[in-house]
């Protein structure tokens, strides 16, 4: 009878030590699933914990407020609406003032920080559901949440790369260890089918013994990693995780079991076995080079799909499905290589190493699993070390790169001038920078006008990618203006005065032109400075009727300014613009003569300017004086402008490679761009191009001198960002934020490069589990067989003794051993290039796509973690015995 319990528990007995082992592999394989899975989610858990502790004033908190609605309906309307969407967990609510909605954060982990945030999102139109009210909610926490859940997504794509490496190593070594009850019945089940059973039957015995025994086993593994990972670990995979481990270690154990039972059923030609080798061969080929393409296409797991985010698993397993092909490549190519070295040392007499290198020629199979476990733990290993050693390397340079300089302060708002930011915070250096945009064929393209001499003090390098210096040089040109001798200078405007014109019969006089007249001057450090002066005085009047507006324009007005300190200053312009155009009050052309410019008591020379290009009016330079027509045409006329001879007619700029691409434009082209805010149009020469310009917007953009585009524009181009250079860019920030709370200051955000380091540990934990796994498969090989028992005792009573029988033995698994070894360098290594870069970026997530990211290996770490795995595979591999009792085995078949 071969059905019943009884019939099962004995099967069972007869095969104990085959399915003990099965039991602790998969124990075994299941709290290594567990474990990294674990490992991965604590590693979220402390970067979202890090993240809300670090978020602070508005950023850090909701404020749900209804004047009409009773505080405690209101109170208890938010309670619920976050009970009902799952967040009341990791939240706390006070009711002080409105009602105030703050993360718990000894209770967030990295998968509440979604759900949090979509409860806020929704809080308004639950809230005002419940109390019939309006409701107004205000605060940063949602937008806080939507940040740190966009950053979790972006790094669980390298984690899920880590978690498939072991997976896929465990779904081999379960499967390779599931065939052992198999094998170990062949005799049984052949006798089994001679005698009737019947193919399906067979199929079902094994599936029940070896789903069973695994199942156990993966459980047992399983709950032991749960209760290690909650006491040493703040958040734990929990059940569901652990089980579907479980399962999924169960069910590739029982489906590899059934699927050879019921193939060996029956006896099978060899060639057949090659032909289903090959073609699994094939299918795994052609399954790697999608899986690789899709990677290549994405650089990462984690695709947007519209409003969502999803992990595509194809592209998860492409860089284990690398691993396996070579460890399958290794496997192949061990018998060649086994032929090949004995070939050359034929001449050998000895038995060593001649014997252990035919004989691993000769039977690959005894040897396959050995080199694919271990060429895929050493190849886990380096994959590990070159994605460690690429994003320590990195370090903040990405974030760095997002702000361009130690310290960047935006949003100065027009009362406030940019110097007198930079100078609050006493920086090393400082740079001027208007940040703004201009006309591309499709988009609008980011522009920054910067302080060019303050390039290579003030911008970072990005790596090491550009050279700050030398952009510097390339968009400042020579420096030009007429020197001055002192630290402020004198001048006077006389204004000449109006033709007449007749209204209705009526002649009436229009006086002295009314003019605004600026100076414009340039510092030896690239600062550009304004001095405006106008003849229009205007003073309010009390009278009897009411209050009105006396206007005043003077025919001649002197002025003396104060040149800014520290720097030496040169005259690069003369500006006269009319006034009141706008109000109609000004008919025809006016003549403004700016003369008597002294400086440090010497005159200033005027011959060397003269006019801008596509001035309005006329320009008359002379020595001691310089002549403007000014033309009142339209509501806001352009400024007459005079500047110094020699002043290019086209700024230089550097551009970014993906952008001079889309406007196919190359080095020394000529281009005219609308600029925005302020409306400029002017012509540009592309000077140079550039991977990627720091403190840009997804690191593309135009660069462009701030004096050489203020000379070429009718239009003032005040600085609205200054960048700092500091040692300590923390104190600079702190001042700056301290004496200019309405500006946002930015630095380099350290907990950026240390969450996306922090996705390591998954490689690491990887690694260290295939390589657990690849000792395991080894031991179990080294574990004797009836037949290799046998095989040993022949071989010592044939004359070679027992310690040179186990001598031969321990030089063929060795030899099989290096092959693996070789074999994982070279596919670690490929992979590693493939992969590593695009993971590292995924990591970081706001690294733009042509910012470097170069692989960096780790020489030291990389050394000991092979040393180590190659060392401990040695042991085991090493330990081989022969049998204390030979004459048995030898006479077993008598």
């Amino acid at each position: 009878m071969t059905g019943g319990a009884h019939y099962a528990l004995a099967r069972a007995r007869a095969a104990l030590p085959v399915l003990v082992t099965l039991a602790v592999v998969a124990a075994i394989a299941s709290a290594l699933l567990v474990g990294v899975v674990a490992g991965v989610r604590s590693g979220e858990t402390a970067a979202a914990r890090s993240a809300i502790a670090a978020a602070s004033g508005d950023a850090a908190l909701v404020t749900v407020t209804a004047p009409d609605a009773d505080p405690d309906a209101l109170r208890r309307a938010v309670a619920d609406s976050l009970r009902a969407r799952g967040a009341a967990g990791v939240t706390t609510i006070d009711a002080e003032s409105g009602v105030t909605v703050r993360m718990t954060v000894a209770r967030v982990t990295g998968d509440t920080i979604e759900t949090a945030g979509a409860a806020l999102r929704a809080l308004r139109d639950d809230v005002a559901e419940a109390v019939d009210a309006r409701v107004q909610v205000a605060g940063g926490l949602p937008a806080t949440l939507e940040t740190l859940a966009e950053g979790l997504q972006a790094r669980r794509g390298p984690a899920a790369v880590a978690v498939a490496l072991l997976a896929v190593v465990t779904t081999v070594v379960v499967g390779a260890v599931g065939l052992e009850p198999v094998r170990a019945r062949m005799t049984e089940t052949l006798l089994l089918r001679a005698r009737g059973a019947r193919r399906r039957g067979i199929a079902a015995m094994t599936a029940l013994e070896v789903g069973v025994v695994s199942l156990a086993g993966a459980l047992v593994g399983a709950a032991t990693a749960l209760a290690v990972v909650a006491i040493t670990s703040a958040t734990t995979p929990g059940l569901l995780v652990a089980a579907a481990a479980a399962v999924a270690v169960a069910l590739t154990a029982t489906l590899v079991a059934v699927i050879v039972a019921a193939r060996t059923a029956d006896r099978r030609s060899s060639r057949a076995d090659v032909a289903a080798f090959a073609g699994v061969a094939v299918v795994l080929a052609v399954l790697t080079a999608l899986a690789a393409w899709r990677f290549a296409q994405a650089g990462t797991p984690v695709v947007s799909a519209g409003d969502a985010t999803l992990l595509d698993p194809l592209v998860a397993v492409a860089p284990a499905l690398i691993l396996v092909l070579a460890a399958l490549a290794a496997v192949l190519l061990a018998t060649p290589a086994a032929r090949a070295v004995a070939a050359l040392l034929r001449a050998s007499r000895g038995v060593l190493p001649v014997t252990p290198l035919r004989l691993v020629s000769r039977r690959p199979g005894r040897h396959a699993l050995p080199i694919a476990a271990v060429a895929f733990a050493v190849g886990a290993a380096t994959v590990a070390a070159g994605y460690q050693g690429s994003i320590s390397a990195l370090g903040d340079a990405p974030e760095a790169f997002r702000v361009g300089a130690d310290v960047r302060v935006t949003t100065i708002p027009d009362t406030l001038a940019a110097v007198e930011v930079a100078r609050s915070g006493s920086p090393d250096a400082a740079m001027l920078v208007r940040a703004f945009s201009a006309q591309g064929p499709d988009r609008r393209m980011p522009v920054l006008a910067a302080e060019s001499a303050q390039l290579g003090r003030v911008m970072l390098d990005a790596g090491g990618t550009i050279d700050p210096a030398a952009i510097g040089t390339a968009i400042g040109g020579e420096a030009i203006g007429i020197p001055l001798d002192g630290e402020e200078v004198t001048f006077t405007v006389t204004a000449d005065e109006m033709p007449a014109i007749e209204i209705d019969g009526e002649v009436l006089e229009q006086g002295a032109v009314p003019v605004t007249v600026s100076l414009m001057f340039v510092s030896d450090g690239g600062a550009v400075w304004r001095a405006a002066v106008g003849n229009v005085r205007i003073t309010t009047v009390e009278g009897d009727d009411g209050t009105f507006q006396e206007i005043e324009v003077r025919d001649r007005v002197t002025e003396t300014v104060e040149l800014p300190a520290g720097a030496t200053w040169t005259l690069v312009g003369i500006d006269a613009r009319i006034q009141f155009a706008d109000m109609s009050m000004v008919v025809g052309d006016g003549r403004v003569t700016v003369s008597d410019v002294v400086s440090g008591g010497v005159a200033v020379d005027l011959a060397a300017l003269a006019p801008a290009p596509g001035t309005p009016g006329e320009v008359e330079p002379r020595a001691d004086a310089v002549v403007l027509s000014v033309v009142p045409d339209g509501v806001d006329p352009p400024p007459t402008r005079a500047v110094v001879a020699g002043a290019p007619d086209a700024a230089p700029v550097v551009m970014t490679a993906q952008l001079a691409s889309s406007l196919s434009l190359e080095v020394g082209d000529r281009i005219a761009l609308e600029f925005a805010s302020p409306d400029v149009e002017a012509e540009v020469t592309v000077a140079d191009i550039i991977p990627v310009l720091p403190g840009a917007p997804a690191g593309e953009g135009i660069l462009v001198d701030l004096a050489t585009l203020s000379l070429l524009s009718p239009e003032d181009i005040v600085p609205n960002q200054a960048w700092l250079a500091s040692g300590d860019a923390a104190a600079v920030a702190a001042a700056v934020e301290a004496a200019h709370p309405q500006t946002t200051v930015l630095v380099a955000d350290p907990r950026s490069g240390r969450d996306a380091a922090g996705t390591a540990w998954g490689f690491v934990l990887a690694a260290a589990g295939t390589a657990v796994l690849a000792l395991l498969v080894l031991f179990l090989r080294r574990t004797r067989t009836r037949a290799d028992a046998r095989e040993l005792a022949l071989l010592a009573v044939l004359g070679l003794g027992r310690r040179r029988a186990a001598g031969l033995r321990r030089a063929e698994d060795l030899f099989a051993l290096a092959i693996g070894v070789v074999g994982g360098v070279v596919a670690g290594v490929v992979t590693a290039t493939l992969i590593v870069p695009p993971l590292v970026r995924a990591a970081y997530r706001t690294i733009p796509g042509s910012y470097p990211v170069p692989l960096v290996w780790p020489w030291l770490p990389l050394a000991v973690a092979l040393v180590g795995v190659v060392a401990a595979c040695v042991a085991v591999v090493s330990s081989v015995r022969v049998p204390t009792a030979l004459a048995p085995l030898v006479r077993e078949d008598e």
